[in-house]
């Protein structure tokens, strides 16, 4: 993409003989991202609305947690989506095996530092996997990122998101 003389960015559509040069304005290049990256760049973390800016976040090492503690705001780790409001989630600790998270982690690795949810009516935003051996992973129901976390199908009221790998609202 280039930008033009007039402060437009040209964009080609297309390969090849099909291609085709599009202009756009920043604002509709805005509204382009919006739409591609599941608004990641549209808006600050937290609610635009009641803020006028957006939260700071903390990484798992930054916070003194023991157990059976409530949560702070937990966001995916990727975009700005909130997964769920402050103390609804009590820190645990529990065992599982989960699967890479990021490029370059371990293929597997073991997980015992957990927030658990009792609902899963108490999560803002969360995406779950096909069954694996009666567990569902979860993930980011906005950008997919994942495994974030894990439920056990025979127990309905036990929803864990590892507290490792995922950021908090200040």
């Amino acid at each position: 993409m280039a930008e033009s003389n007039d402060g437009t960015q040209k964009l080609v559509v297309g390969e090849g003989d099909g291609s085709k040069e599009v202009k756009l304005t920043p604002e509709q290049l805005k509204e382009i991202q919006k739409l591609l990256l599941g608004g990641a760049t549209a808006a600050p973390l937290g609610d635009s609305q009641t803020s006028d800016k957006a939260p700071v976040l903390l990484s798992w090492d930054s916070l003194e947690v023991k157990l059976n503690d409530k949560n702070k705001q937990i966001h995916c780790p990727r975009c700005p989506s909130k997964i769920c409001l402050e103390g609804v989630a009590t820190f645990v600790e529990s065992q599982m095996k989960m699967s890479k998270y990021k490029v370059d982690g371990p293929d597997e690795e073991v997980i015992t530092k957990f927030w658990m949810l009792t609902s899963l009516m108490a999560f803002e935003n969360i995406g779950v996997s096909h069954l694996v051996d009666d567990i569902k992973f979860l993930s980011c129901a906005d950008c997919e990122v994942g495994p974030l976390g894990w439920h056990n199908i025979n127990d309905r009221t036990r929803y864990y998101i590892a507290a490792e790998r995922v950021r908090y609202s200040e």
